[in-house]
């Protein structure tokens, strides 16, 4: 088992499961109805009840997540050779490896996205709290941005530092 395949796995599930119970944690503590869009005045000026927002986030989740498998379950279908002549940059690694590779760099997206709207969720309760309504948490979407700009650039670096494929 690759390093590359224990963390994909791990941090997915652990992502999984921890946007479980902060999903849980944070229904319990929005109010009703629940501030989803804030004014110049950083007060709440659209509103949800807290189940929509409960429902809508759990199940829009739970469809990035099945999409993602039901992706990956596709790619895992395609024959090794023809990773070789898509990524022909890299042939010299070998198929099966950039197959791999792509397996365990599409199960790190979902898990990036996961551990993001633990995020944004933990925003949203404290922004509908009076206590710290007056948080500035601007700087998120940069952080979303810079995530995935290092997700996207994982993949060609990885198969860059692998060594080159040798046929017994």
């Amino acid at each position: 088992m690759s390093i590359d395949h224990f963390f994909s796995r791990v941090w997915r599930i652990i992502s999984i499961i921890g946007f479980g119970v902060s999903l849980l944690f944070i229904y319990r503590g929005l109010p009703d109805p629940t501030a989803v869009h804030f004014g110049e005045t950083g007060r709440g000026d659209g509103f949800l009840p807290k189940e929509e927002i409960f429902y809508l986030t759990a199940g829009i989740m739970t469809l990035i997540n099945m999409l993602a498998l039901l992706l990956i379950k596709n790619i895992q279908k395609i024959p090794d050779n023809q990773f070789t002549i898509l990524f022909s940059i890299f042939k010299k690694k070998g198929g099966t490896k950039i197959k791999e590779t792509i397996g365990h760099w599409l199960h790190m997206l979902p898990a990036l996205i996961n551990t993001y709207m633990i995020l944004v969720l933990r925003a949203l309760l404290l922004l509908n709290d009076e206590r710290t309504y007056n948080q500035d948490f601007s700087f998120y979407p940069y952080i979303g941005i810079i995530a995935l700009l290092i997700w996207i650039a994982y993949l060609p670096v990885r198969l860059l530092t692998y060594s080159d494929y040798l046929e017994e």
